[in-house]
């Protein structure tokens, strides 16, 4: 609604016309002067039109704005926002999801747009093929490649730019990008179908990942409503994918209890690592973010304030947490940090035994071998490993941190208290995640007041009802 003031010998009209990639509302402005015999009726009546006019030029800039494709405004949303506002991996999600949105939508116009363009696409979510995840497995001995040709990974990377670490997790036999594994074989000279065999993904995308595609969709939109071009959001009209009904999967009290007195038996690193997880209810990047001076032993705190992360172009970087109340002070029990004390111990004698080979500088808890950055998959690899061998549920280690918040709400620990504790930014996320465990905390409150039963309904009476009624006959009356 456009606002008027009194300005000199006229009137001054604002109109709104939008928000700027700051988040700064943009305004127009034009001045109306009356006519010298105008009465007041007759200047608030122009004033009324004037101000219904100027509001309408200054929506119809919508429409020149909405001529631009979708496709297009997805490169303005990268440049303008994205590539600077956004986190790395976050960038990449968006990037790939936007490029497959785009193969569907990405020759409509903003204005054209529309919620049945939308729920086509996401109805061809659900088709075979749509993940577009293939990856590349190499066919050949990359370290006795090396030795031949005298030469190093390090030397390819100078030359040819190869990511050293999609080339390290190709030689030790794992999956990488199909496109990383182009340039190693462009790198090392040969065919690429000689070195390397792709591995097609045909899987349907489930609720959750076709969901993922609604939500990065509708985030770019906003900003096209935001920044003016277009008026409405049309992703807020469609159907939004179900992310279906599969809950999260964790350890009941005596399977993880089983769990910690397994790990008795396994390395201490792992032993540490997963350990310090199902206690702590961490996320594996914030695990493995993890300094030695992030911890108090005297209070028995440690801070979570960044994350470890990889992507195949960048291989594993550090970054700074999810949210800002992902940056948070959590407490944990005593035993953890008495494992911790005894975990460190073994790291500082592989520190004394690699000498200068050791590469970590800066104080890092979890660590490779050679005490360079941890590969994040490489937990999730040992686990799946140490599950299968255990007799436990299967279970993830994401399943860790899902055991942790339900074992708390069993304890009636107060929602909030297990939001903060899991550095959800709101409440709700968590009430949705662990809507299973919280239901089953509600029965449980509930069987609390089976302890007045005997007063309620005496055992004498609860007899005699038993031998003397017919079901069939009795009638409840809640009026």
């Amino acid at each position: 609604m456009a606002t008027v003031r009194k300005q000199g010998k006229g009137y001054q009209i604002t109109a709104s016309k939008g928000y700027d990639i700051y988040g700064k509302q943009l305004r127009e402005y034009m001045t109306w002067i009356p006519e010298p015999h105008m009465t007041d009726l007759q200047i608030k009546k122009e004033l009324e039109r004037q101000k219904v006019l100027f509001e309408e030029k200054v929506k119809n800039s919508f429409v020149q704005n909405g001529n631009i494709r979708l496709i297009d405004f997805t490169d303005v949303f990268f440049k303008d926002y994205g590539n600077f506002k956004l986190k790395r991996k976050t960038i990449r999600n968006y990037k790939e999801r936007m490029q497959i949105i785009n193969q569907a939508l990405g020759h409509i116009k903003l204005k054209e747009l529309n919620a049945r363009h939308i729920n086509s696409f996401y109805a061809n979510l659900r088709e075979k093929g749509i993940r577009r995840q293939d990856k590349a497995l190499c066919k050949i001995d990359l370290a006795t490649w090396l030795k031949k040709h005298k030469t190093t990974s390090v030397a390819l990377n100078e030359k040819y730019g190869i990511s050293m670490w999609a080339f390290k997790q190709a030689k030790h036999g794992k999956l990488i990008d199909v496109n990383k594994a182009k340039e190693i074989a462009v790198a090392i000279g040969e065919d690429f179908n000689k070195v390397f065999t792709v591995q097609k993904d045909e899987r349907p995308l489930e609720g959750n990942s076709a969901l993922s595609y609604h939500r990065t969709l509708s985030a770019v939109l906003s900003k096209a409503v935001k920044w003016n071009y277009i008026e409405q959001n049309p992703a807020a009209r469609a159907e939004i994918p179900s992310k279906g009904k599969k809950e999260a999967a964790y350890l009941e009290d005596d399977d993880a209890r089983k769990l910690l007195e397994l790990l008795q038996d396994e390395p201490i690193k792992w032993r540490t690592i997963i350990t310090l997880d199902l206690l702590s209810g961490l996320r594996r990047g914030e695990l493995l973010g993890l300094y030695w001076n992030d911890l108090d032993y005297k209070n028995q705190l440690v801070r979570i304030r960044r994350t470890l992360n990889y992507i195949p172009e960048e291989g594993v970087y550090e970054d700074t947490t999810k949210s800002e109340e992902s940056d948070r002070i959590l407490k944990l029990p005593k035993s953890a940090f008495l494992l911790l004390s005894k975990y460190k111990e073994w790291q500082n004698q592989q520190r004394e035994l690699l000498g200068d080979v050791w590469e970590d500088k800066d104080g890092r808890i979890f660590t490779s071998n050679t005490g360079g950055f941890m590969f994040p998959d490489s937990i999730t690899k040992w686990f799946s490993s140490f599950i299968d061998r255990s007799n436990l549920p299967k279970v993830t280690v994401h399943s860790l941190r899902h055991t942790y918040a339900s074992l708390m709400i069993a304890d009636d620990i107060p929602i909030v208290t297990v939001s903060k504790q899991l550095g959800h930014a709101q409440v709700s996320t968590t009430a949705n995640i662990y809507a299973h465990a919280i239901k089953s905390a509600q029965a449980k409150a509930v069987e609390v007041f089976d302890r007045f039963d005997d007063v309620v309904i005496p055992a004498e009476t609860v007899a005699d009802e038993e031998d003397n009624s017919d079901p069939a006959e009795i009638n409840v009356n809640c009026g």
